[in-house]
């Protein structure tokens, strides 16, 4: 009997060890949902030292009475979900049959979780990839090795018609060849080709995945994307032009206003010369006299075309002299002759050997008459070179936009960089140096020429802009490999190695805002690679910035 109850206690004490010996938490609940046993798994999990007498429904979150009453009832075990300091429990009710308590055993169920949920999402992602193509706005085409189209959306349907499965690519798109063919499927980077489709322009990337050996085609509607493009450049050459026609306005003010400011001084002097001729014919004049009136006369002429440059004060003395030896002498209006004998470079002494070999009254009467036709003289030459400067401007603006002449036609490469230095002078004419370094054995090219001048107006109202107004620009050109080399120079403060990159994408500035759209170096860019089929490039350190620009000899005209 001892023996019988031996056995019993240690089956009893070896039950006893069980919910401890459980690594997961173990509790026991009468119907009531009251706490009779609780292991230390889940005193842990709970956080407290002791639980028995609680409430279950208090300390499991998320239970409440109706759940309770739900797994108090059921015949079956039930299972509930809870989460403990963020880690997810199953904790499994068992009630044993006839039995008044219910065990509860708990599962940490967390990774099981985040396994399960990152499986979902993957379900997920792959339902949306199988969906991808058809919700892709654009075509997606998946095509074999050789070309053959093996996949494509709706998209792509509606673009090149609804049967194109099993045809080849390359028969499909228009400008896609063996050439071309081949470049997409041996590149491991990204190929785009551009492409008209009707009234549509679409931008096709080519991506070839060598695991599976499909090229995977991702096409683009870019046609909004052009139309504001060629809009954005317009704006950017009608911005050109406003700077342009401002600078073109200024340089033919200063000359007209001048010839207009001439003239009317003209004819006062030409009716003082008149009064002035008329008494001298009066005058009874030798050959001597004759000879010296001829001789001023050429004096005047010669003279007439170029300043005499003298400093204020020495200026100020000679004419000083000259009033003097006039009032010496007894000559009425010294002070309006004297001026002009110190422009045709007279002296004292000339004036004292004249008078010893005329006659006093009629050696006045020559000398005033010389005094008056000179600034007539003068003043016909500020005329004929402001309307000079006025006729150069006109026709270096005509040059510079290529009116009414072909897009494409040949082009002095010299002549285009001249013509436009003569539209940015009025920005260049305090400050700024320009060195011409020309290859003349340059042929002429073929070119867009109002657009080529416009890269230069671009790059060279750059250089200006970023010297502030003072320094150097070199222009070099050079014949090379069929070839004309361009290079702009400037010895501004440069442009940050940073910046270099990006310097001729769109809306992309180094100036001030409101000084800059960003579109000048990228339209020039466009019209340089793009328009000619040239390179464009730039290195630049503080005090030596070089814009270079390649362009062949030969042009075909874009349809």
């Amino acid at each position: 009997m001892a023996s019988t109850n031996n056995t019993l206690q240690k089956e009893i004490e070896e039950l006893a060890k069980f919910p401890e010996m459980n690594p997961g938490p173990v509790l026991r609940l009468n119907r009531s949902a009251e706490i009779l046993l609780a292991n230390s798994a889940a005193r842990k999990i709970f956080n407290q030292d002791n639980l028995i007498g609680q409430s279950w429904l208090d300390l499991c979150p998320g239970l409440d009475k109706e759940e309770w009453q739900e797994i108090s009832t059921c015949a079956t075990d039930r299972g509930f979900e809870a989460d403990v300091d963020e880690r997810c429990y199953l904790f499994t009710h068992v009630c044993p049959a006839e039995s008044q308590n219910f065990f509860v055993f708990g599962s940490d169920v967390t990774q099981i979780k985040l396994i399960e949920r990152e499986l979902e999402e993957k379900r997920a992602s792959l339902a949306k990839m199988a969906r991808f193509p058809d919700m892709n706005p654009g075509p997606v085409l998946r095509l074999k090795d050789d070309g053959e189209i093996i996949l494509s959306n709706k998209a792509a349907t509606d673009v090149f018609g609804t049967n194109i499965k099993g045809d080849n690519w390359k028969s499909v798109c228009p400008g896609i060849d063996q050439d071309k063919w081949l470049q997409i499927t041996s590149s491991g980077d990204i190929t785009q080709h551009e492409v008209s489709v009707e009234d549509k322009i679409y931008m096709f990337t080519h991506t070839k995945d060598f695991q599976s050996e499909f090229t995977f085609v991702f096409g683009a509607d870019i046609t909004d994307h052009k139309k504001t493009a060629k809009s954005l450049q317009q704006a950017e050459k009608m911005a050109t032009l406003g700077t342009l026609a401002a600078g073109v306005a200024h340089e033919l003010n200063n000359p007209a206003a001048a010839t207009k400011r001439a003239s009317l001084i003209l004819k006062t002097k030409l009716s003082e010369l008149e009064k002035v001729h008329i008494q001298l014919n009066q005058r009874a004049l030798s050959t001597a006299d004759l000879s010296l009136i001829h001789a001023l006369e050429n004096r005047a002429l010669d003279l007439s075309t170029s300043m005499n440059e003298l400093d204020a004060m020495t200026r100020s003395d000679r004419e000083a002299d000259f009033e003097d030896w006039l009032d010496d002498q007894g000559f009425d209006n010294e002070t309006d002759m004297a001026p002009h004998f110190v422009d045709l470079n007279f002296s004292i002494d000339e004036f004292d050997q004249l008078m010893a070999q005329h006659d006093k009254e009629n050696l006045e009467a020559i000398l005033r008459w010389v005094a008056t036709i000179f600034p007539v003289y003068s003043l016909l030459t500020e005329v004929s070179e402001g309307t000079s400067r006025i006729s150069e401007i006109v026709v270096a603006l005509k040059n510079y936009s290529f009116l009414g002449q072909a897009k494409v036609l040949k082009i002095n490469l010299h002549e285009s960089l001249d013509n436009t230095l003569v539209i940015l002078r009025n920005k260049m004419k305090v400050g700024i140096k320009v060195v011409r370094d020309y290859d003349e054995t340059i042929p002429e090219i073929m070119a867009y020429g109002s657009e080529l001048n416009q890269v230069w107006t671009n790059l060279l109202d750059n250089s200006i802009d970023a010297m502030n107004g003072k320094g150097e620009i070199q222009i070099r050109t050079r014949y090379e490999d069929d070839k004309v080399c361009v290079e702009i120079e400037d010895s501004g403060k440069g442009i940050p190695a940073d910046e270099l990159p990006k310097i001729f994408d769109p809306f992309f500035t180094t100036k001030s805002i409101g000084s800059g759209t960003g579109l000048g170096l990228s339209t020039s860019y466009g019209i340089i690679v793009e328009k000619h089929r040239g390179q464009m490039s730039v290195t630049s350190e503080p005090g030596k910035t070089i814009f270079r620009t390649e362009l062949s000899v030969s042009l075909e005209e874009d349809d």
